[in-house]
């Protein structure tokens, strides 16, 4: 059961997005939201400031850094009144915490204690980070072990959910919580597994049915063949899925993941929302 909902902030654009999503799901779901905006710690004592402050000839500890500081907590204290705001607007329980520290750390550890956290794919520092490995989102979705639900893009209602299926145990996973999470929604499902070897995609998707046939849901199972890596969002792209649930890594396991796997692929391709569980 989702009732415990952690909706990350940071100020870019895509917080009313992820805002937006957030109460769509308390009111479906009847939970609360947890708003989370964390300065960051890196701005006060990162080596940039006190690049700076020596160019200057001035000591960072003093003044600037004060200043700083003060500045981030009011930022950080308008970002989350406009949250509140708008729940306030929707009639959901909310709570809020304004939080210092390294940002993915922080939100690491709060999604801990939270059934699922929303964040956007395209936070803060998006256009000059989107080439790279290791964004915020990036790293808290290879790091958190509670399931983290990542806008790509503009949010709308969910209508078509798709799960990437490869029976693995990180995809057992994926679909126990995709259970939980479509079951109160009342959304239909789509299993996919992609497979070379047609009688062990058979095989794998029937060990789905065992599963889901035990829950009241609509489901529609289907077996294609290629790479994983582009068919799970070119798939979801074709049948126009808005949402795509899967495991951290699948069957080359950790060294697949840091390298380039279907679940980070999706991510960087953004054509669809993702839901991630390990």
């Amino acid at each position: 059961m989702y009732k415990n909902i952690l909706v990350c902030l940071d100020g870019s654009p895509q917080d009313q997005e992820v805002t937006e999503c957030g109460i769509w799901l308390a009111q479906k779901l009847g939970a609360s939201l947890h708003g989370l905006h964390v300065k960051d710690i890196i701005a006060l004592e990162g080596p940039l400031l006190y690049d700076i402050s020596g160019s200057l000839s001035f000591i960072p500890q003093m003044n600037f850094i004060s200043e700083t500081r003060k500045i981030l907590e009011e930022r950080g204290k308008n970002i989350l009144s406009l949250f509140e705001q708008r729940c306030e607007e929707q009639k959901v329980s909310y709570k809020t915490y304004l939080e210092e520290g390294v940002v993915h750390r922080v939100i690491t550890d709060k999604a801990e204690l939270h059934d699922l956290t929303l964040l956007g794919r395209r936070g803060l520092h998006y256009q000059l980070d989107r080439e790279l490995i290791g964004s915020t989102a990036d790293r808290v979705v290879r790091q958190t072990k509670a399931p983290v639900l990542v806008l790509t893009h503009d949010f709308s209602d969910i209508h078509s959910p798709l799960l990437a299926y490869d029976g693995t145990q990180p995809s057992r996973e994926a679909m126990v919580a995709a259970v939980h999470f479509l079951s109160d929604l009342k959304l239909p499902l789509t299993v996919l597994n992609v497979n070379s070897d047609k009688n062990e995609g058979e095989m794998i998707l029937k060990e789905a049915k065992e599963y889901l046939d035990a829950y009241p849901l609509v489901v529609k199972y289907e077996l294609i063949s290629g790479d994983p890596h582009h068919e799970v969002p070119d798939y979801a792209k074709q049948h126009r899925h808005d949402l795509i649930i899967l495991g951290a890594h699948g069957h080359l396991g950790i060294v697949k993941w840091l390298l380039g796997s279907t679940t980070e692929y999706c991510l960087w391709q953004g054509n669809c929302h993702i839901l991630v569980d390990r």
